[in-house]
């Protein structure tokens, strides 16, 4: 049996957040051939263009979680009729340097 490694973002940096509790229980009702690793964003620094050409460890340890997955879901809630601002940051690490989005190809949900 193939098992297919998913990545997942908790949108919120709560520690008490019902959508780090939601991705629990979705994990638990997955099947078994999909493996869950979380991946943290909450130590990245605010992105900025000026890091494109030297990024950090946090954005290059980012990067690197995202190609060593098979897929990435996003857990997450809404704020002020929009995502979280550290999904955002996390996001637009992961999309930069242009030419370099660690999103192409990875299916997500």
């Amino acid at each position: 049996m193939t098992t297919y490694t998913v990545g997942y973002f908790v949108g919120s940096l709560s520690s008490r957040s019902i959508n780090r509790t939601l991705s629990k229980a979705l994990i638990r009702l997955a099947p078994d051939d999909l493996e869950f690793v979380e991946i943290p964003i909450k130590d990245l620094p605010l992105y900025s263009p000026d890091y494109d050409a030297d990024f950090p460890p946090e954005g290059t340890a980012l990067k690197e979680a995202i190609a060593g997955v098979d897929a990435v879901l996003f857990v997450s809630p809404e704020y002020n009729r929009s995502i979280p601002g550290a999904l955002k940051n996390a996001i637009d690490w992961a999309s930069r340097p242009w030419g370099q989005n660690s999103f192409d190809h990875v299916p997500t949900a």
